[in-house]
């Protein structure tokens, strides 16, 4: 059976539908997101279109999006990568999904996605996330991806008038 989307790298073309699917995301109650609403997500049209150019031209930073074959975007994740030598090697992983195509592997198919991006990628030595500690979902999913829990940040987050905890979680890849 044919999949019905596909997963590629975002451009700056992708600009104004990845912000449309930020703020329907970020609209959902219990979003998994660091927005508690659309309200929050301020980013201009040409903002994200240079920071989907910043993305293509770092080599330890990435965009992917899932698409349906008319193009719709409907799932975002983005790593990316530290910019001071110091942390250059540590990339930063955020994804989010609209809830009618969650359950259905994607996000495993796009954490992949970017996980084999970084073992290709010789600047990458790290791959970590922060996840909120009332998502299984999610959580079952990075360890199945490898991801180990290295702490808890305890009140990390104040979504939905209460405090939230989030689990610091990384893979590593062997570099020398």
């Amino acid at each position: 059976m044919t999949p019905d989307y596909y997963i590629r790298e975002a451009t700056p073309d992708d600009a104004e539908q990845i912000i449309a699917h930020m703020k329907t995301i970020a609209d959902e109650p219990n979003n998994g997101i660091t927005y508690s609403s659309a309200d929050e997500f301020t980013t201009t049209l040409e903002e994200e279109r240079e920071i989907l150019r910043q993305h293509q031209d770092a080599e330890n930073s990435m965009w992917v999006v899932a698409v349906t074959h008319d193009e719709r975007i409907f799932g975002v994740a983005n790593a990316t990568g530290g910019r001071r030598r110091v942390s250059y090697h540590t990339v930063g992983l955020g994804i989010s999904i609209e809830k009618e195509w969650r359950g259905r592997g994607i996000g495993t198919a796009m954490i992949q996605f970017i996980i084999d991006w970084c073992r290709l990628n010789p600047v990458i030595h790290r791959l970590e996330l922060g996840v909120y500690t009332n998502n299984p979902r999610a959580i079952h999913v990075y360890e199945k991806l490898g991801f180990i829990n290295e702490g808890v940040r305890r009140e990390a987050y104040f979504k939905e008038g209460r405090f939230v905890d989030a689990y610091n979680m990384a893979v590593l890849f062997d570099r020398i």
